[in-house]
């Protein structure tokens, strides 16, 4: 931000200077006058004047001015230093001799001693004598700061505007009209309603002309900022031109160059104003008496009687519309005065000033400059303040938020510094890195790179990642790409072609996850670029992507040898090459999940966390700790699923990212269902909570999530409502899911409908399609289990028997344990309703053994409560049972009484059951009418009864 001095040399008051230089004109045509020049502190007044004593010099005008001092013993000190060059003994001997007399006592005598004052009008005309004999071709008169002047002095200026010189004369008044004595005002007023006057008012500059002062473009990023901080004041603007981003401080220049006249006003108060106005600095924006008096530690009385006299030096002001608040006139003010403060008495203001601020509920940001200010080691409340601070402050004041959170991260203590505290901090960490634009500050990016124990050369590349990865984690795909072109366009002339493969493969990783179709055409550019230019690491995650991108195209034979050789490209390079590119095991693991390796995929997984732990934290973990859940529960792991399901939730809810979220808690909801006897009440919460954060999201992670819970309801016996989720998931395309994904959920598909009395054979049809465009072996196995449902559907229990074996040994041979127990239970219970009781227990034998080897206590009982002992029993069990709770019944129903039914079923009230379905307790009770007709009961009790037999061996049957 720092600016050059050539604007400078100028005034931006382009009006006000043809206003001064107008009156300066009249002296040429012999004629003189006065000029008013009033302004706020900083606002331009003494550039102005030397711009005008130039002027006057160059046109042969002869110039005097003098400046009143803040402390200012001599009632004309500063008559006696503007005319000093008059006061010569030639120049009084063309005087009357009284006059010379009057001005060689008052303006010529060193005062060592008291001094009677002289009359005020005879001295008047005495100096108005010497003025008119010394204006011979002009003469310029300038009295600087007058708002100073001593009321001698300023009877004195009220005579010179009263009665004019007659000659070519210009005196200029500048002065600030909130620190003047009322008598300048009036006389000054009283002299422009006469026309004597002229008066030239600065106010603030507009936005251009802050623009041309600073030496930039208007359109400057900073620079909006800076003019409403400084609400255009020149002096502002100027110290905020020169600081520098991240600067907490006033440099010395600063103070001994633009600022030097405000340091001298500082300097002359007394001690306790001074004490006031150095804990007012301290305490912040606005302040009350009350407050400072707490602050200096001083009683009430005193400080309020210090605020009134910085009131009237105009160092504090009361803030307008409040009658007990006050600022300082202007920040700079504020800033210089903090900057100027003993070290240990602002630390302890400062600490005094946040105790004050926490009894005013202050903001974070409020509060976080305090403690910043006060102290070097943080207790964890005031880190938890700069970390909210933090987050607050992302979009509005990048660079304090910048500031605060670094400070957050350096000051955990090592037994707080878990990875989902750390995490928390990287998002809005990443986004103030970019709204505050310094991802080509180098400064600030070794500063983050330091912290992260990053090379410096690599520190823009870990920026740019960061801030990708957390864009993507929060769903903001368009954000993220954004970036990724904006950085691709800005390292393409530099020809890199290893960053540009680096990026490309994250433009491929971000159209994986939202679906874009933009895949392939990444992938195939990512490996190009590694295989011309890139280093070994980025080769691996080319050839990661690559593989990727073909099992998506459903190019299984590419697919393969992609991988394969992107595993022995992994394998080849250490872990410390790896740091920053933790997103390529992610890659490689989502890789040996869709082709059927979920015990690969363990082990990428688990060397991604590996490689991030001990290290700067790191945004990918949840997704690290997702993948490796799944990999887990994909192998009937279910303790060790659950464990990193939980971890990947928490993880993700510190980085805010919710898709990834739902997809970690709809994990750890399945892998409760299969470690839960059924009915579990444990299992129907942990689905019901990951039902609540699902929402209609379109990306990879949503998808997992969907099928995942999918597969729970149907475990549950809720075939219903997993119909209703598959289906608002893109039924019955699924465009938007690899092959392998999309087999499964056909497979689910025709199970739910087949659950439900929905036709099942169309599902089972699709995914014979994908098992032909895609032959993996458990795309293979998915597509027999959907057949298998379909086959069960129809009553042909011989071949359904046949597609469920074969599918169990497919899931077994691709180590998917959990899919292949649920075929093996699938094929017991359709042993039974075929009547091949024999065969139905050697095949429930087998899975039970099983289930109690992984430890899934959901298939603790045989299904629909056991198998017939003999034929007989097999009759009754097939035969249509009685009225009173039995599917014959039931199936007499609508899908809306049926409905109804399990609603009432469980206790609920008519006008709940209304409130539910959103319908009038009315309509309830024709459908309960049509029910108990149809059931031939008569109660709700007996309604109950039926409906509890009904859920009880849907869960049973339905489960697998």
């Amino acid at each position: 931000m720092a600016t050059t001095n050539t604007a400078r040399k100028t005034s931006v008051r382009c009006d006000e200077s043809l206003r001064l230089l107008q009156a300066l004109r009249g002296i040429g045509e012999d004629r003189g006058g006065v000029v008013e020049l009033h302004g706020d502190p900083g606002s331009g007044k003494t550039r102005l004047l030397s711009l005008l004593m130039a002027a006057a010099e160059t046109q042969g005008v002869r110039v005097l001015d003098g400046r009143c001092q803040p402390t200012e013993q001599d009632a004309f000190g500063v008559f006696t230093r503007a005319l000093g060059d008059l006061l010569t003994p030639r120049a009084l001997a063309r005087l009357d001799p009284v006059h010379a007399e009057l001005i060689r006592t008052h303006l010529c005598v060193p005062r060592d001693h008291a001094v009677a004052p002289p009359p005020p009008l005879p001295f008047s005309r005495a100096v108005h004598a010497l003025l008119a004999d010394a204006a011979g071709e002009g003469l310029l008169l300038v009295l600087d700061d007058f708002h100073r002047a001593d009321p001698k002095a300023l009877e004195l200026v009220d005579h010179l505007v009263r009665r004019p010189l007659g000659a070519p004369v210009l005196v200029v008044i500048a002065q600030r009209s909130r620190q003047a004595d009322p008598s300048l005002l009036g006389t000054l007023a009283y002299g422009a309603e006469q026309g004597r006057v002229a008066r030239v008012a600065l106010g603030p500059i507009d936005p251009e002309q802050a623009a041309r002062l600073l030496n930039v473009r208007p359109d400057t990023g900073w620079l909006r900022s800076a003019y409403q901080e400084s609400q255009g004041n020149i002096l502002d603007l100027l110290v905020l031109g020169e600081a520098a981003p991240l600067r907490s401080s006033l440099t010395a220049d600063l103070v001994t160059g633009p600022l030097a006249p405000l340091a001298a006003e500082l300097e002359s108060l007394d001690p306790v104003e001074r004490l006031v106005a150095e804990c007012a600095a301290a305490l912040g924006d606005r302040f009350t008496r009350e407050e400072l008096a707490d602050v200096c530690e001083l009683p009430f009385d005193q400080v309020c009687a210090a605020v009134s006299g910085l009131v009237r030096l105009d160092i504090l002001r009361p803030l307008p519309h409040s009658a007990t608040q006050f600022v300082f006139r202007q920040p700079v003010l504020r800033a210089l005065t903090h900057e100027r403060t003993d070290r240990c008495r602002r630390r302890q203001a400062h600490r005094r000033a946040l105790a004050v601020l926490n009894r005013r509920a202050a903001s974070a940001a409020e509060r976080a400059v305090h403690i910043e200010l006060s102290t070097g080691a943080f207790t964890p409340e005031d880190l938890e303040t700069l970390a909210l601070a933090g987050k607050e402050t992302t979009l509005s004041a990048p660079e304090d938020a910048i500031r605060w959170l670094l400070l957050a991260l350096r000051g955990l203590a090592p037994g707080d510094r878990s990875p989902g505290r750390l995490l928390g901090l990287i998002p809005p960490l990443a986004r103030a890195f970019q709204a505050a634009g310094l991802l080509d500050d180098e400064a600030s990016l070794h500063l983050l790179a330091h912290d992260a124990g990053v090379r410096p050369d690599e520190a823009r590349h870990a920026v740019i990642r960061i801030c990708v990865l957390v864009e993507c984690l929060h769903g903001r795909f368009a954000e993220a790409d954004a970036l990724l072109r904006t950085e691709l366009a800005r390292v393409g002339s530099a020809a890199d072609t290893d960053l540009l493969a680096r990026l490309t493969v994250f433009r491929g990783i971000l159209s994986s996850l939202c679906s874009d179709g933009e895949l392939a055409t990444h992938a195939s550019a990512a490996l190009r670029l590694a295989r011309t230019g890139g280093r070994a690491t980025t080769l691996a995650g080319a050839l990661s992507l690559h593989a990727l991108a073909e099992m998506t195209a459903g190019r299984t034979a590419g697919a393969l040898a992609a991988y394969d050789a992107a595993v022995r490209q992994m394998d080849e390079l250490p872990d410390s090459e790896l740091r920053l590119h933790t997103e390529y095991f992610a890659l490689l693991g989502a890789c040996a999940l869709a082709l059927g390796r979920p015990q690969e995929a363990e082990s990428r997984y688990a060397r991604g966390l590996a490689v991030s732990a001990g290290h700067y934290p790191d945004a990918m973990l949840p997704a690290l700790y997702g993948g490796l859940a799944e990999a887990q529960l994909r192998q009937g792991r279910l303790e060790g699923a659950l464990r990193s399901a939980a971890e990947a939730a928490d993880l993700a809810g510190h980085l805010g990212a919710d898709r990834l979220r739902a997809y970690a808690m709809a994990q750890e909801a399945l892998a409760v269902t299969y470690g839960e006897p059924p009915g579990s009440s444990r299992a129907s919460a942990r689905t019901e909570e990951a039902l609540r954060v699902l929402h209609h999201w379109h990306d990879s992670w949503h998808s997992l999530a969907v099928l995942t819970i999918a597969e729970t309801l149907l475990l549950q016996g809720r075939q219903e409502r997993c119909l209703d989720l598959l289906l608002d998931q893109g039924a019955p395309d699924f465009g938007a899911l690899n092959p392998p994904r999309r087999a499964r959920a056909y497979e689910l598909l025709a199970l739910a409908s087949a659950s439900s009395g929905a036709r099942a054979a169309i599902w089972a049809e699709r995914a014979s399609r994908v098992m032909e465009d895609c032959p993996l072996p458990h795309s293979r196995a998915y597509a027999l289990f959907a057949r298998g449902h379909a086959l069960s559907q129809q009553n042909d229990w011989t071949a359904a028997i046949i597609a469920y074996r074969k599918a169990e040994r497919l899931f077994d041979g691709a180590q998917l344990r959990l899919q292949s127990l649920r075929a093996a239970v699938r094929s017991a219970e359709a042993a039974s309703s075929g009547r091949r009781l024999e065969e139905a227990r050697e095949l429930w034998s087998a899975a039970r053994e099983l289930a109690d080897q992984w430890h899934m206590a959901l298939f603790a009982q045989p299904p629909s409560g056991g198998f017939p002992e003999d034929s007989q029993e097999a009759d009754r069990a097939l035969a249509p049972s009685s009225p009173a709770g039995q599917d014959a019944d039931l199936a007499s129903l609508t899908r809306r009484e049926l409905e109804v039914a399990r609603l009432v079923g469980t206790g609920r009230r008519t006008r709940e059951v209304a409130e539910k379905l959103r319908v009038s307790p009315r309509t309830i009770e024709v459908h309960l009418a049509r029910i108990y007709r149809k059931l031939e009961i008569g109660s709700r009790a007996e309604l109950a009864g039926l409906m509890a037999v009904r859920i009880s061996t849907d869960a049973r049957r339905s489960r697998y």
